[in-house]
């Protein structure tokens, strides 16, 4: 049989008619509702609800820094607001969409941690205020200045986990690209969290020991951020 007597058996499209639709096939376009659509700011709440819970605990129970009363008032909240705004920029890149986008972008999430993180460095160098006799070195306390930073950089790290697991389990079906950019600037924000609980509860206030302890506390959360993201979301 030849394409020719196909083409002659088969009949023309106009005398084709579709079968009805089916009693289910109705029943279903008649019980569609409209999908709702995702908040832009949903995630960024729920991650922020999780995480300020333990630094309202330790700055509602802990010691403040002994110097606090003699810093002056403009630099404390000059640097409060410093930590705090750094903590609120890179969340909100890392898990809130730009107008009129789906997704958080990943490109523009890393330049804002990377921006952050370098404020901070700056400030830390440039603006870091010790009261001679009042504010606390790490020989006061029978630390050597690598163990002080330590144990600042591993409080910071424990603020931040809270912000990068609950952000984790947040962006894992949201994020098909771009994961250590996004991960870097959740845990960026979760450590500068963590520096903003030190600057009123850490008595040293030397600039080496705020550089490396608080600010490197910082740097090393957005490290474990860009990695952790990525290599949890492939499990």
């Amino acid at each position: 049989m030849s394409a020719k007597d196909l083409d002659e058996r088969a009949l023309p499209p106009g005398r084709v008619d579709a079968p009805p639709p089916s009693r289910e096939l109705l029943s279903a376009i008649e019980g569609m509702k409209p999908v709702s659509t995702r908040s832009r700011f949903g995630a960024f709440v729920l991650v922020a609800l999780a995480g300020l819970v333990a630094p309202a605990v330790v700055l509602t129970h802990h010691v403040y820094r002994p110097d606090l009363a003699a810093l002056p008032l403009a630099w404390v909240i000059a640097a409060a607001a410093l930590w705090a705004a750094a903590s609120v920029s890179a969340l909100s890149a890392a898990l809130i969409p730009r107008s009129g986008d789906v997704l958080p972008a990943p490109g523009q999430a890393s330049r804002v941690a990377v921006t952050v993180l370098l404020a901070l460095i700056g400030f830390a160098l440039a603006a870091s205020v010790n009261v001679e006799g009042v504010s606390l070195r790490p020989a006061d306390a029978h630390l050597t200045l690598l163990q002080s930073c330590v144990h600042c950089a591993s409080v910071v790290l424990e603020i931040a986990v809270p912000f990068l697991f609950v952000g984790v389990y947040i962006l894992r079906r949201l994020v098909p690209v771009g994961r250590p950019r996004l991960g870097l600037a959740l845990g960026a924000g979760g450590g500068a969290m963590g520096g903003f609980v030190l600057h009123f509860i850490c008595g040293f206030a030397g600039t080496a020991h705020v550089l490396i302890g608080h600010v490197g506390g910082t740097i090393l959360a957005a490290a474990v951020g860009a990695a952790l993201l990525p290599a949890l979301l492939r499990r």
